[in-house]
């Protein structure tokens, strides 16, 4: 159980940061932060019983985690798709790559704490650290509302994008 509350705290910590900026930053709406995090539980709960099997199964290989971002961005993007609403035909100025980056970062953080790779682990809380206090300090700052509507939005979209590539980046150079 303490495995799983964990995994659940770090893929919700994660998808945090992205939620507070477009819920609270951009639209005001605490309701629809504190809505999505519920349902960002439930499919973390998902993936959480997904990775289990997955991980008996392919962890010695080093596609594992290419795999593993593949699948669970690709899951995301359609919760967007067919049920959010931002598909490519209906909103077609949503970010793909960054709906992508955003739904593989919920689970890949918390998987690369569960195995314990250091370097990966110590990238994620530097990046989290500065990106968190650039977030900050551009809201802070920003005082016109389009600059920081677009601030926010391509924040998010470049924050969770560099994050998959850099915990990609550390754990395959090990490989």
């Amino acid at each position: 159980m303490q495995a799983f509350l964990r995994f659940l705290f770090l893929g919700l910590l994660t998808a945090a940061v992205g939620e507070w900026q477009f819920s609270v930053f951009l639209r005001g709406d605490a309701g629809n932060f504190l809505g999505s995090l519920a349902f960002n539980a439930i499919y973390l709960t998902g993936v959480y019983l997904l990775t289990r099997p997955m991980l008996g199964l392919l962890r010695k290989r080093p596609a594992f985690l290419l795999l593993y971002t593949l699948l669970f961005g690709l899951a995301g993007l359609m919760i967007e798709w067919l049920l959010i609403g931002n598909s490519p035909w209906g909103n077609p100025d949503a970010s793909q790559m960054g709906m992508f980056a955003y739904w593989a970062c919920m689970a890949l953080v918390p998987l690369t704490f569960w195995l314990q790779r250091r370097a990966a682990q110590t990238f994620i809380l530097r990046y989290g650290l500065a990106y968190t206090a650039l977030v900050l300090l551009g809201q802070a700052l920003i005082r016109n509302a389009d600059w920081r509507f677009a601030f926010h939005i391509y924040a998010v979209i470049l924050g969770y994008l560099g994050l998959m590539l850099g915990i990609l980046w550390r754990a395959l150079r090990r490989a």
